[in-house]
């Protein structure tokens, strides 16, 4: 069997997002694709009932890589990074084999810099896999698809 390269993987997540945001909405909110994600926004969410929009940087995990491991990491480039509340961070553990997510973060990126490992390259983000975790991204964590896109739906009133 193939394995998906980290490129189909990304793709891969910015769809799931996708489809979650307008089926779970129930089509209030509408995701966009911009034509270029050279700016760490690979979705636009736009409330239908108001008009408010959100950037969202989608980032993945395959959640068959190392099934064993207790924490995932997720990077941020700093060269397309923007500190701003109107632009979250969608970090993701899926399982493509099942089009299945087993946890999910919502991160404002204006928050990002605290809860990361700085580089003069990236921000490291390093969250636990485990629903009972008090780390320092717990209160960004949702075990749903559901639950994620009712975060995404707070975070477009803000």
């Amino acid at each position: 069997m193939e394995t998906l390269s980290t490129g189909q993987s990304g793709k891969i997540a910015e769809y799931f997002v996708t489809c979650a945001i307008l089926s779970l909405s129930g089509g209030r909110l509408s995701p966009f694709l911009p034509a270029s994600d050279d700016h760490g926004v690979d979705l636009i969410v736009m409330d239908t009932a108001t008009s408010a929009c959100l950037g969202v940087q989608v980032k993945s995990w395959r959640a068959n890589l190392g099934a064993d491991r207790r924490t995932v990491q997720f990077d941020v480039r700093r060269k397309t990074f923007k500190s701003t509340p109107k632009i979250v961070l969608a970090a993701l553990v899926l399982d493509p084999s099942q089009m299945d997510m087993e946890l999910g973060w919502i991160i404002p990126m204006d928050k990002v810099p605290t809860v990361s490992t700085v580089s003069d390259s990236r921000y490291a983000l390093s969250p636990s896999r485990s629903l009972n975790s008090a780390d320092r991204y717990s209160d960004f964590r949702y075990s749903t698809a559901s639950e994620l896109v009712s975060a995404l739906a707070v975070h477009l009133k803000e």
